[in-house]
């Protein structure tokens, strides 16, 4: 009876050390799984690399208006802006304003540049290639897909309501006050559509166009600005001539305006003999 007992206690035990090691096994396979399957992406890339096609495809599906602030130093400012232009044009981009300032120690220029956005990127990193010595590039996009979509539901339900506004005016004919309520409905309606449809295409041409702003500046020898400007004495002669003049032009003018005292003036140095005589006859009189 001992005997069975010790057996079956010994049967229990092998039973319960097979199971931890069948359990053990599978967990050791799950694990060997789960790092091949690591060791694979990581080896192949494939999981990166569908990662990367989900977010460019989501990216395709946004309306993203696209812009750029660079500012980098370059050896010559005039040359470097021919290049760029040159760049412009081979990147289908173009630059739509240009300003030149300069001050005491710096020449620079500041370019607006619009390009295509597939050539937006590369653009930005054609024009570093000029650069000297690179102060900033921010690169920004600003999401105007809700604002996009919703332009097209209204500009959608819009064109419907004309639509049936036209339909009524054609095959309903009414009172003439009906057709100059529906008239003026309609008018009303188009002119809302026309704004919306400007909208869109604002936006399609940002979305379609990106936007560079591109400063180059060339360092060069400091100067101190010139506090007083000197006149050249053909100049001066020039604006004394014109001074002179303008005292001719005044005095006649002014001679026209007083001419009642300019005449009684003339006349009393004319007469005065006669008049003092007149005066000094009657005080004698007196």
């Amino acid at each position: 009876m001992k005997k069975t007992v010790f057996l079956l206690v010994v049967s229990i035990i092998l039973m319960s050390c097979n199971e931890q090691a069948g359990d053990y096994n599978e967990d050791y396979r799950s694990n060997n799984d789960i790092t091949s399957e690591i060791t694979g992406i990581t080896a192949s890339g494939d999981g990166l690399e569908k990662n990367v096609d989900q977010i460019s495809q989501q990216s395709n599906n946004r309306k993203l208006i696209w812009s750029a602030d660079m500012r980098f130093q370059v050896k010559n400012v005039d040359h470097s802006t021919e290049i760029i232009q040159t760049i412009c044009s081979d990147n289908n981009g173009f630059i739509s304003n240009m300003h030149f300032a300069s001050n005491s120690y710096e020449l620079a220029n500041t370019i607006e540049i619009r390009v295509d956005n597939s050539k937006f990127h590369k653009l930005i990193s054609s024009l570093k290639k000029e650069a000297t010595f690179i102060d900033n590039v921010s690169i920004n996009s600003d999401d105007v897909t809700e604002e996009y979509v919703d332009n097209e539901s209204r500009l959608k339900t819009k064109k419907e309501v004309r639509n049936r506004y036209i339909e009524v005016l054609r095959n309903k004919a009414g009172t003439v006050k009906d057709i100059i309520a529906a008239e003026e409905a309609t008018r009303v309606i188009t002119e809302e559509i026309e704004v919306i449809e400007g909208r869109m295409r604002y936006l399609n041409d940002r979305i379609d166009n990106s936007t560079i702003s591109l400063t180059i500046y060339e360092k060069v020898e400091y100067q101190d600005k010139p506090s007083i400007y000197e006149k050249p004495y053909t100049a001066e002669l020039a604006q004394g001539f014109s001074n002179g003049w303008s005292v001719i032009t005044d005095f006649i003018l002014m001679l026209v305006t007083l001419w009642p005292i300019v005449v009684l003036s003339i006349l009393f140095l004319w007469k005065r003999k006669w008049l003092f005589g007149l005066f000094f006859q009657k005080q004698k009189t007196e």
